[in-house]
């Protein structure tokens, strides 16, 4: 198979259409006759030059089968991308049974388990999801990570890399293009983030409270909130934990407002009860930096499920009936000594109502080698910066998106209180003898991650990654943090001011 990588000639014609691409669309969105006038020489010199190169027989045949067999790759690659597609659809469809009976208060019937035995049961020699395992192409990482033993990193994002199989670029690039969807929509649907959405489906659907824990930026928030559009099918109720709110708030409390000529009393329903008779869940954002006082309301609350009633005490006892739809998600940050300020431990009252329905949200690539290729963290960077077509801009090169993951996985793990293999030696002796992490409180987490290239990607080259990476390690308030995340990156090649 030709690549367009393999000849000069056929990287040069590559280079000069994704040029023009990118010029026509600076005339589109140009106000200024200059502005128009200046790209449109830009394209009068890409063509003359296009024109120059095709004008060669030689080089003619060369582009023209070079786009034969990317035509060919990409037909392959759709095909494949369909399959992995119509396997979800399947797995979906087996929730949906399961769904239905939960909903309903009823067990499955022999039919409806065969069915979703059915569905769930292998369609082909790569089992139920296609090639890349139970989750699909973003499955659980495993030493290779979620791109698989057989791509390189380049591939692996879609990028492309002369000497390897076309098709696999092609097929990288169409899961770019799913992953900058689901990142646009709130959450990218790794393996680890598949498999919690399929478990705490049918708790969500009986009403069952669902608990989310893990250390900042992993993505909590937007895993409870995207649990609740996709699964219940709602838009939530958000509350945001901190240190004085109070059941009143929650719930709801009397106003004055004037009424006919006189001032009268009026009970206003605060988030938590909108949810319940309105039948939409409720996300409590770090719940464990909510005051006791209400923590032990909230432990009644927790016991509540559709068709219950509540009577509420901010309104002289009124009894409200909880509509179907309504489930509290919850989001905790881990119980780290002197990191998260304002932050108590859950009683253990308070997490048995969760029961089983508690779920630890770890940072991508978590549980790989130190020396693996981090694929979740470098997929989720390439997804906030790839453009409709999956390409990365003209400023980004495979090696700067693998340094910059790198370097993320490798504070992440860091941050996690990974101890061993290359993760000690970012690990000071005194914090090693207090059992303390490497880093205190600062870490380059999944959503800091994505704001650093989205920083880079959107100055039009004023700022380099290096410049925004300075300026995220100057911003760091901890010393010794400083210095540890100052190593790390510099470890990856970064040139820190």
């Amino acid at each position: 198979m030709l690549s367009f990588d393999a000849h000069p000639v056929l990287a040069e014609a590559r280079e000069l259409a994704a040029e023009r691409r990118r010029v026509r669309r600076a005339r589109e969105l140009s106000t200024g006759h200059a502005s128009r006038d200046l790209h449109s020489a830009d394209l009068d010199r890409l063509d003359a030059r296009l024109a120059e190169i095709m004008a060669e027989p030689e080089h003619r045949d060369l582009i023209a089968r070079a786009l034969d067999d990317r035509a060919s790759a990409l037909r392959l690659a759709v095909h494949e991308r369909q399959a992995e597609l119509d396997d979800r659809a399947r797995s979906a469809a087996a929730e949906a049974i399961v769904a239905d009976a939960i909903a309903q208060g009823r067990s499955l019937t022999a039919g409806e388990r065969a069915r979703a035995a059915e569905l769930r049961g292998p369609s082909g020699p790569s089992g139920p999801s296609g090639p890349s395992g139970p989750s699909g192409p973003s499955g659980p990482s495993g030493p290779s990570g979620p791109s698989g033993p057989s791509e390189s990193p380049s591939v692996a994002l879609g990028l492309g890399e002369g000497g390897h199989d076309t098709a696999l670029a092609a097929h990288g690039t169409l899961r770019l293009r799913e992953a900058r969807r689901q990142l646009r929509d709130g959450l990218l649907l790794t393996g680890q983030m598949r498999g919690i959405i399929a478990e705490a489906a049918p708790a969500l659907h009986r009403g069952n409270p669902v608990l989310l824990l893990g250390e900042t930026g992993g993505a909590k928030t937007a895993l409870a909130e995207h649990l609740s559009r996709t699964v219940l099918g709602r838009e939530p109720e958000l509350v945001s934990g901190y240190g004085d709110i109070t059941s009143a708030q929650l719930i709801g409390t009397h106003e004055l407002r004037a009424q006919d000529g006189a001032t009268v009393s009026v009970f206003t329903p605060g988030p938590l009860l909108r949810a319940m008779t309105e039948g939409r869940p409720v996300i409590l954002d770090e719940v464990n930096a909510m005051p006791p006082e209400f923590l032990k309301r909230l432990n009644r609350i927790l016991q509540l499920r559709p068709g219950d009633t509540l009577g509420v005490q901010e309104d002289a006892g009124r009894a409200v009936r909880i509509a179907q739809g309504f489930a509290v998600l919850a989001t905790a940050n881990e119980q780290t000594p002197h990191r998260y300020r304002g932050v108590d431990r859950l009683s253990a009252e308070l997490v048995n109502r969760f029961g089983a329905n508690s779920y630890r949200v770890h940072y991508p690539d978590t549980g790989i080698a130190f020396e693996a290729y981090p694929a979740e963290n470098a997929l989720l960077a390439a997804a906030a910066i790839v453009d409709e077509r999956g390409e990365l801009p003209r400023e980004w090169s495979a090696d700067a998106l693998e340094r910059v993951a790198r370097a993320a996985f490798i504070s992440q793990q860091v941050f996690a209180g990974a101890a061993s293999g290359g993760f000690g030696d970012y690990v000071s002796a005194e914090r090693e003898i207090d059992g303390r992490p490497g880093l205190e409180e600062s870490v380059l987490a999944p959503r800091t991650l994505v704001a650093i290239v989205q920083k880079v990607t959107g100055s039009a080259g004023s700022v380099s990654l290096d410049h925004a990476l300075s300026r995220f390690v100057e911003g760091v308030m901890h010393r010794e943090d400083r210095r540890v995340l100052a190593l790390i990156l510099e470890g990856q090649g970064f040139q820190l001011r």
